[in-house]
């Protein structure tokens, strides 16, 4: 009765405030990621995913942004495990995945912006929770700027590719397999996008990896979540859900065989 009792009155301060009391210790006991870690909050343990902005994947294919991941991993570790931290909420309580989301301070240091401002993260709304936004963005200039991880990578060279269009709230019930990103070369000379990636950055996962493929100027093609389309090129993720998120903003980028960023488009 007392452990239910401390529970109670434990989960009514996260809703109400989304903080620890003063006399409740929170403590950073792992860090997962370069933006997820677990937290102790008065003998439970919680996952925390940090809000407002999002760091690459450590499966990333790309070896570049899977060092990135590594390397924001690391110094995450260096900033939060094993420290006492505070927790901040903004709007929302949690996420799909039923992490709190909140934003991350030790001592004076705000975890989130410390991290964007190195060049390990990127600052990316999420509304409603868009607090901090400004200021996320205004670290992530800096970093970009001083051209320092993530901008330290050379951009694409100009294709002409863009991605135009992304059908994102397919009409198949639960799995939304007609889905698809449009892909079109606006340039004017064919591309082979052999070795290209597409991937979903929000999440970081799924890609799609092109066979050899010339896209011809003027002409599109799409990128399928679990349909195959061969007036569009044939192409899909074989992704037996959906993949693009119908309630909030979500990026989709291309890379080219170099595992440089070509385009990325928002909705």
């Amino acid at each position: 009765m007392k452990y239910l009792s401390s529970i109670l009155v434990l989960l009514l301060l996260i809703l109400t405030t989304g903080c620890a009391a003063p006399d409740v210790k929170t403590i950073a006991t792992r860090v997962i990621d370069g933006d997820t870690i677990k937290v102790d909050i008065a003998g439970t343990s919680y996952k925390v995913r940090y809000i407002g902005i999002d760091v690459p994947e450590l499966d990333d294919k790309r070896p570049e942004y899977c060092a990135l991941a590594q390397e924001a991993t690391r110094y995450n570790r260096q900033l939060v495990e094993g420290k006492a931290i505070r927790l901040e909420k903004d709007i929302s309580q949690t996420d799909q995945y039923r992490r709190l989301l909140r934003y991350v301070y030790v001592g004076d240091v705000f975890v989130n912006a410390e991290l964007v401002r190195q060049g390990l993260a990127w600052a990316k709304a999420y509304p409603p929770d868009t607090k901090y936004q400004h200021t996320l963005e205004k670290a992530e200039a800096e970093a970009r700027q001083d051209k320092i991880g993530i901008w330290s990578i050379p951009p694409a060279p100009p294709t002409g590719i863009e991605i135009t269009y992304i059908f994102y709230d397919g009409l198949v019930p639960r799995v939304e397999s007609d889905e698809y990103v449009e892909i079109t070369n606006l340039g004017d000379q064919p591309q082979d996008l052999k070795d290209w990636v597409l991937m979903d950055i929000s999440e970081g996962y799924p890609s799609f990896i092109f066979p050899s493929y010339i896209l011809a100027p003027s002409k599109s093609i799409r990128v399928y979540t679990n349909e195959y389309h061969s007036e569009w090129g044939g192409f899909s993720f074989e992704y037996g859900r959906a993949i693009w998120n119908n309630s909030e903003p979500d990026t989709a980028a291309l890379y080219d065989s170099q595992s440089r960023e070509v385009c990325r488009k928002s909705y």
